[in-house]
């Protein structure tokens, strides 16, 4: 059995010049509806966050030098079984 695509194709193309020759002669002076797309909600606050998040500097200074400084004067104490705990959390599947 022949499958004639060409023929397919050519009966969609006329239909839609059909359906647009129809849509023009129905009211042709109508005002044509443009296309409007504006961000959702969501979008517009997900570029907020983003934006905050940019603002933000990359290093929080003042954490580091405190970390920094504890480790230096012996004050800093590594918990192993904190550790343990979130690594075992981050690797659940």
């Amino acid at each position: 059995m022949r499958i004639d695509l060409n023929n397919l194709l050519l009966n969609s193309v006329e239909r839609e010049d059909q359906t647009r020759k129809a849509a023009s002669n129905a009211a042709p002076n109508a005002p044509r509806e443009e296309d409007k797309a504006s961000p959702s909600l969501d979008t517009r606050s997900a570029s907020s966050l983003q934006a905050q998040a940019m603002a933000a500097p990359a290093v929080r200074q003042d954490r580091v030098d405190a970390l920094r400084h504890a480790i230096q004067n012996g004050e800093y104490k590594v918990e192993a079984d904190k550790v343990a705990q979130a690594i075992l959390e981050q690797n659940k599947f």
